[in-house]
């Protein structure tokens, strides 16, 4: 089986820890490694192979912490710029044979219970093995707006929903047979070719030519091309194929999931005080509770404060209500205004 990591992404909901050139991929947030460390690591006995499409701009950053990995068989796909997950899962497919099954998993997903982990992607690999393609759905734990969901009957996928209001969410659990939609996929090459060729022919057109032109830096990374790749419609796997086909099942994936989209996540996977507070040792938190402080570097004091995100880099600090962090997007163009390089800046590994 061959690990098609997807790499792309700036995460800017977790602004200033997350940046244009340092994106939370690359940022260590949950432990020791970077959450695009701990997915090559979750998936490297599970798969012989591992091909990364990054964007060309990130492959300096991301080369470096695979070699701090120390691992092999690792293969690079550089795109100029994104597509979205459809292009990407295409153009690496191309360079796979027919024949081949791959597990597509996002770079940066947070995953608790390793055994569970393994259990369904061993699952999933025999289902697809029947010509069948396989995503993977969380029993959800709570009425989160910010997730897509997948409605299913046993393990036949009955729809793809989009991020629904609290009133929905709520109603999603009470049904019973919702899920969240993790973005994680297991499938033939073949299978996955002639979905993407029968339900969006042109991004599988413009997909292959874009392959098909593709610059070689060494053995092991393709570089496609910029006027090629601007061929391509920009599309997610999702809309593309997942909600057209016939042939998408389900699984279940039993553990504690992720994708860290904001503090609020972060925090609620995080290991918490006496007090509710998640904070380094480094930080004083004087009569003060449900905290999530975030500091490299100067230490962080809080005095009679609750519900608060802190978060202090080098060159930033973002204090927010706990629960207010999703506004982060509308902060970020009134600050670019001001600063429009704030948002750009790599700062020191996280």
């Amino acid at each position: 089986m061959t690990n098609i990591i997807l790499c792309g992404g700036s995460g800017t909901r977790l602004w200033p820890v997350s940046r244009e050139h340092y994106p939370k991929q690359f940022c260590n947030l949950t432990g020791n490694s970077s959450l695009f460390q701990e997915t090559v690591m979750r998936n490297k006995d599970l798969c012989k192979r591992t091909i990364i499409v990054t964007n060309i701009n990130h492959y300096d950053l991301a080369k470096e912490q695979i070699e701090e990995l120390a691992i092999k068989n690792v293969e690079f796909i550089l795109e100029p710029f994104g597509c979205n997950t459809a292009p990407a899962i295409t153009i690496a497919c191309l360079a796979l044979n027919g024949n081949d099954t791959v597990l597509v998993t996002p770079s940066d997903h947070f995953i608790k219970d390793r055994k569970n982990y393994i259990a369904a992607i061993q699952k999933a690999k025999k289902i697809a093995e029947t010509d069948n393609m396989v995503t993977f759905g969380v029993k959800p734990a709570y009425p989160e707006t910010g997730f897509g969901y997948i409605e299913v009957k046993g393990n036949k996928v009955i729809s793809f929903k989009e991020k629904p209001s609290k009133k929905i969410a709520k109603e999603y659990i009470e049904t019973g047979n919702y899920y969240w939609n993790s973005g994680m996929f297991v499938f033939k090459v073949k299978s996955y070719l002639d979905e993407i060729r029968s339900h969006s022919d042109e991004i599988f057109i413009t997909s292959q030519e874009a392959f098909n032109n593709r610059e070689f830096s060494n053995g092991r990374t393709i570089k496609i091309l910029e006027p090629y790749m601007k061929k391509i419609p920009v599309n997610s796997i999702d809309y593309a194929v997942m909600e057209k086909t016939k042939k998408i099942k389900m699984v279940v994936l039993n553990t504690d999931w992720s994708d860290l989209g904001s503090f609020e996540a972060i925090y609620k996977d995080s290991n918490f005080d006496k007090d509710g507070n998640v904070s380094e040792s480094t930080n004083v938190l004087f009569n003060s509770k449900n905290n999530l402080v975030i500091s490299k570097g100067k230490p962080v004091t809080l005095i009679d404060v609750n519900n608060l995100v802190v978060v202090n880099t080098e060159d930033a600090i973002l204090i927010s209500r706990m629960g207010s962090s999703h506004k982060i997007r509308e902060l970020i163009s009134k600050l670019e205004e001001i600063s429009p390089n704030i948002t750009k800046k790599k700062i020191q590994k996280q």
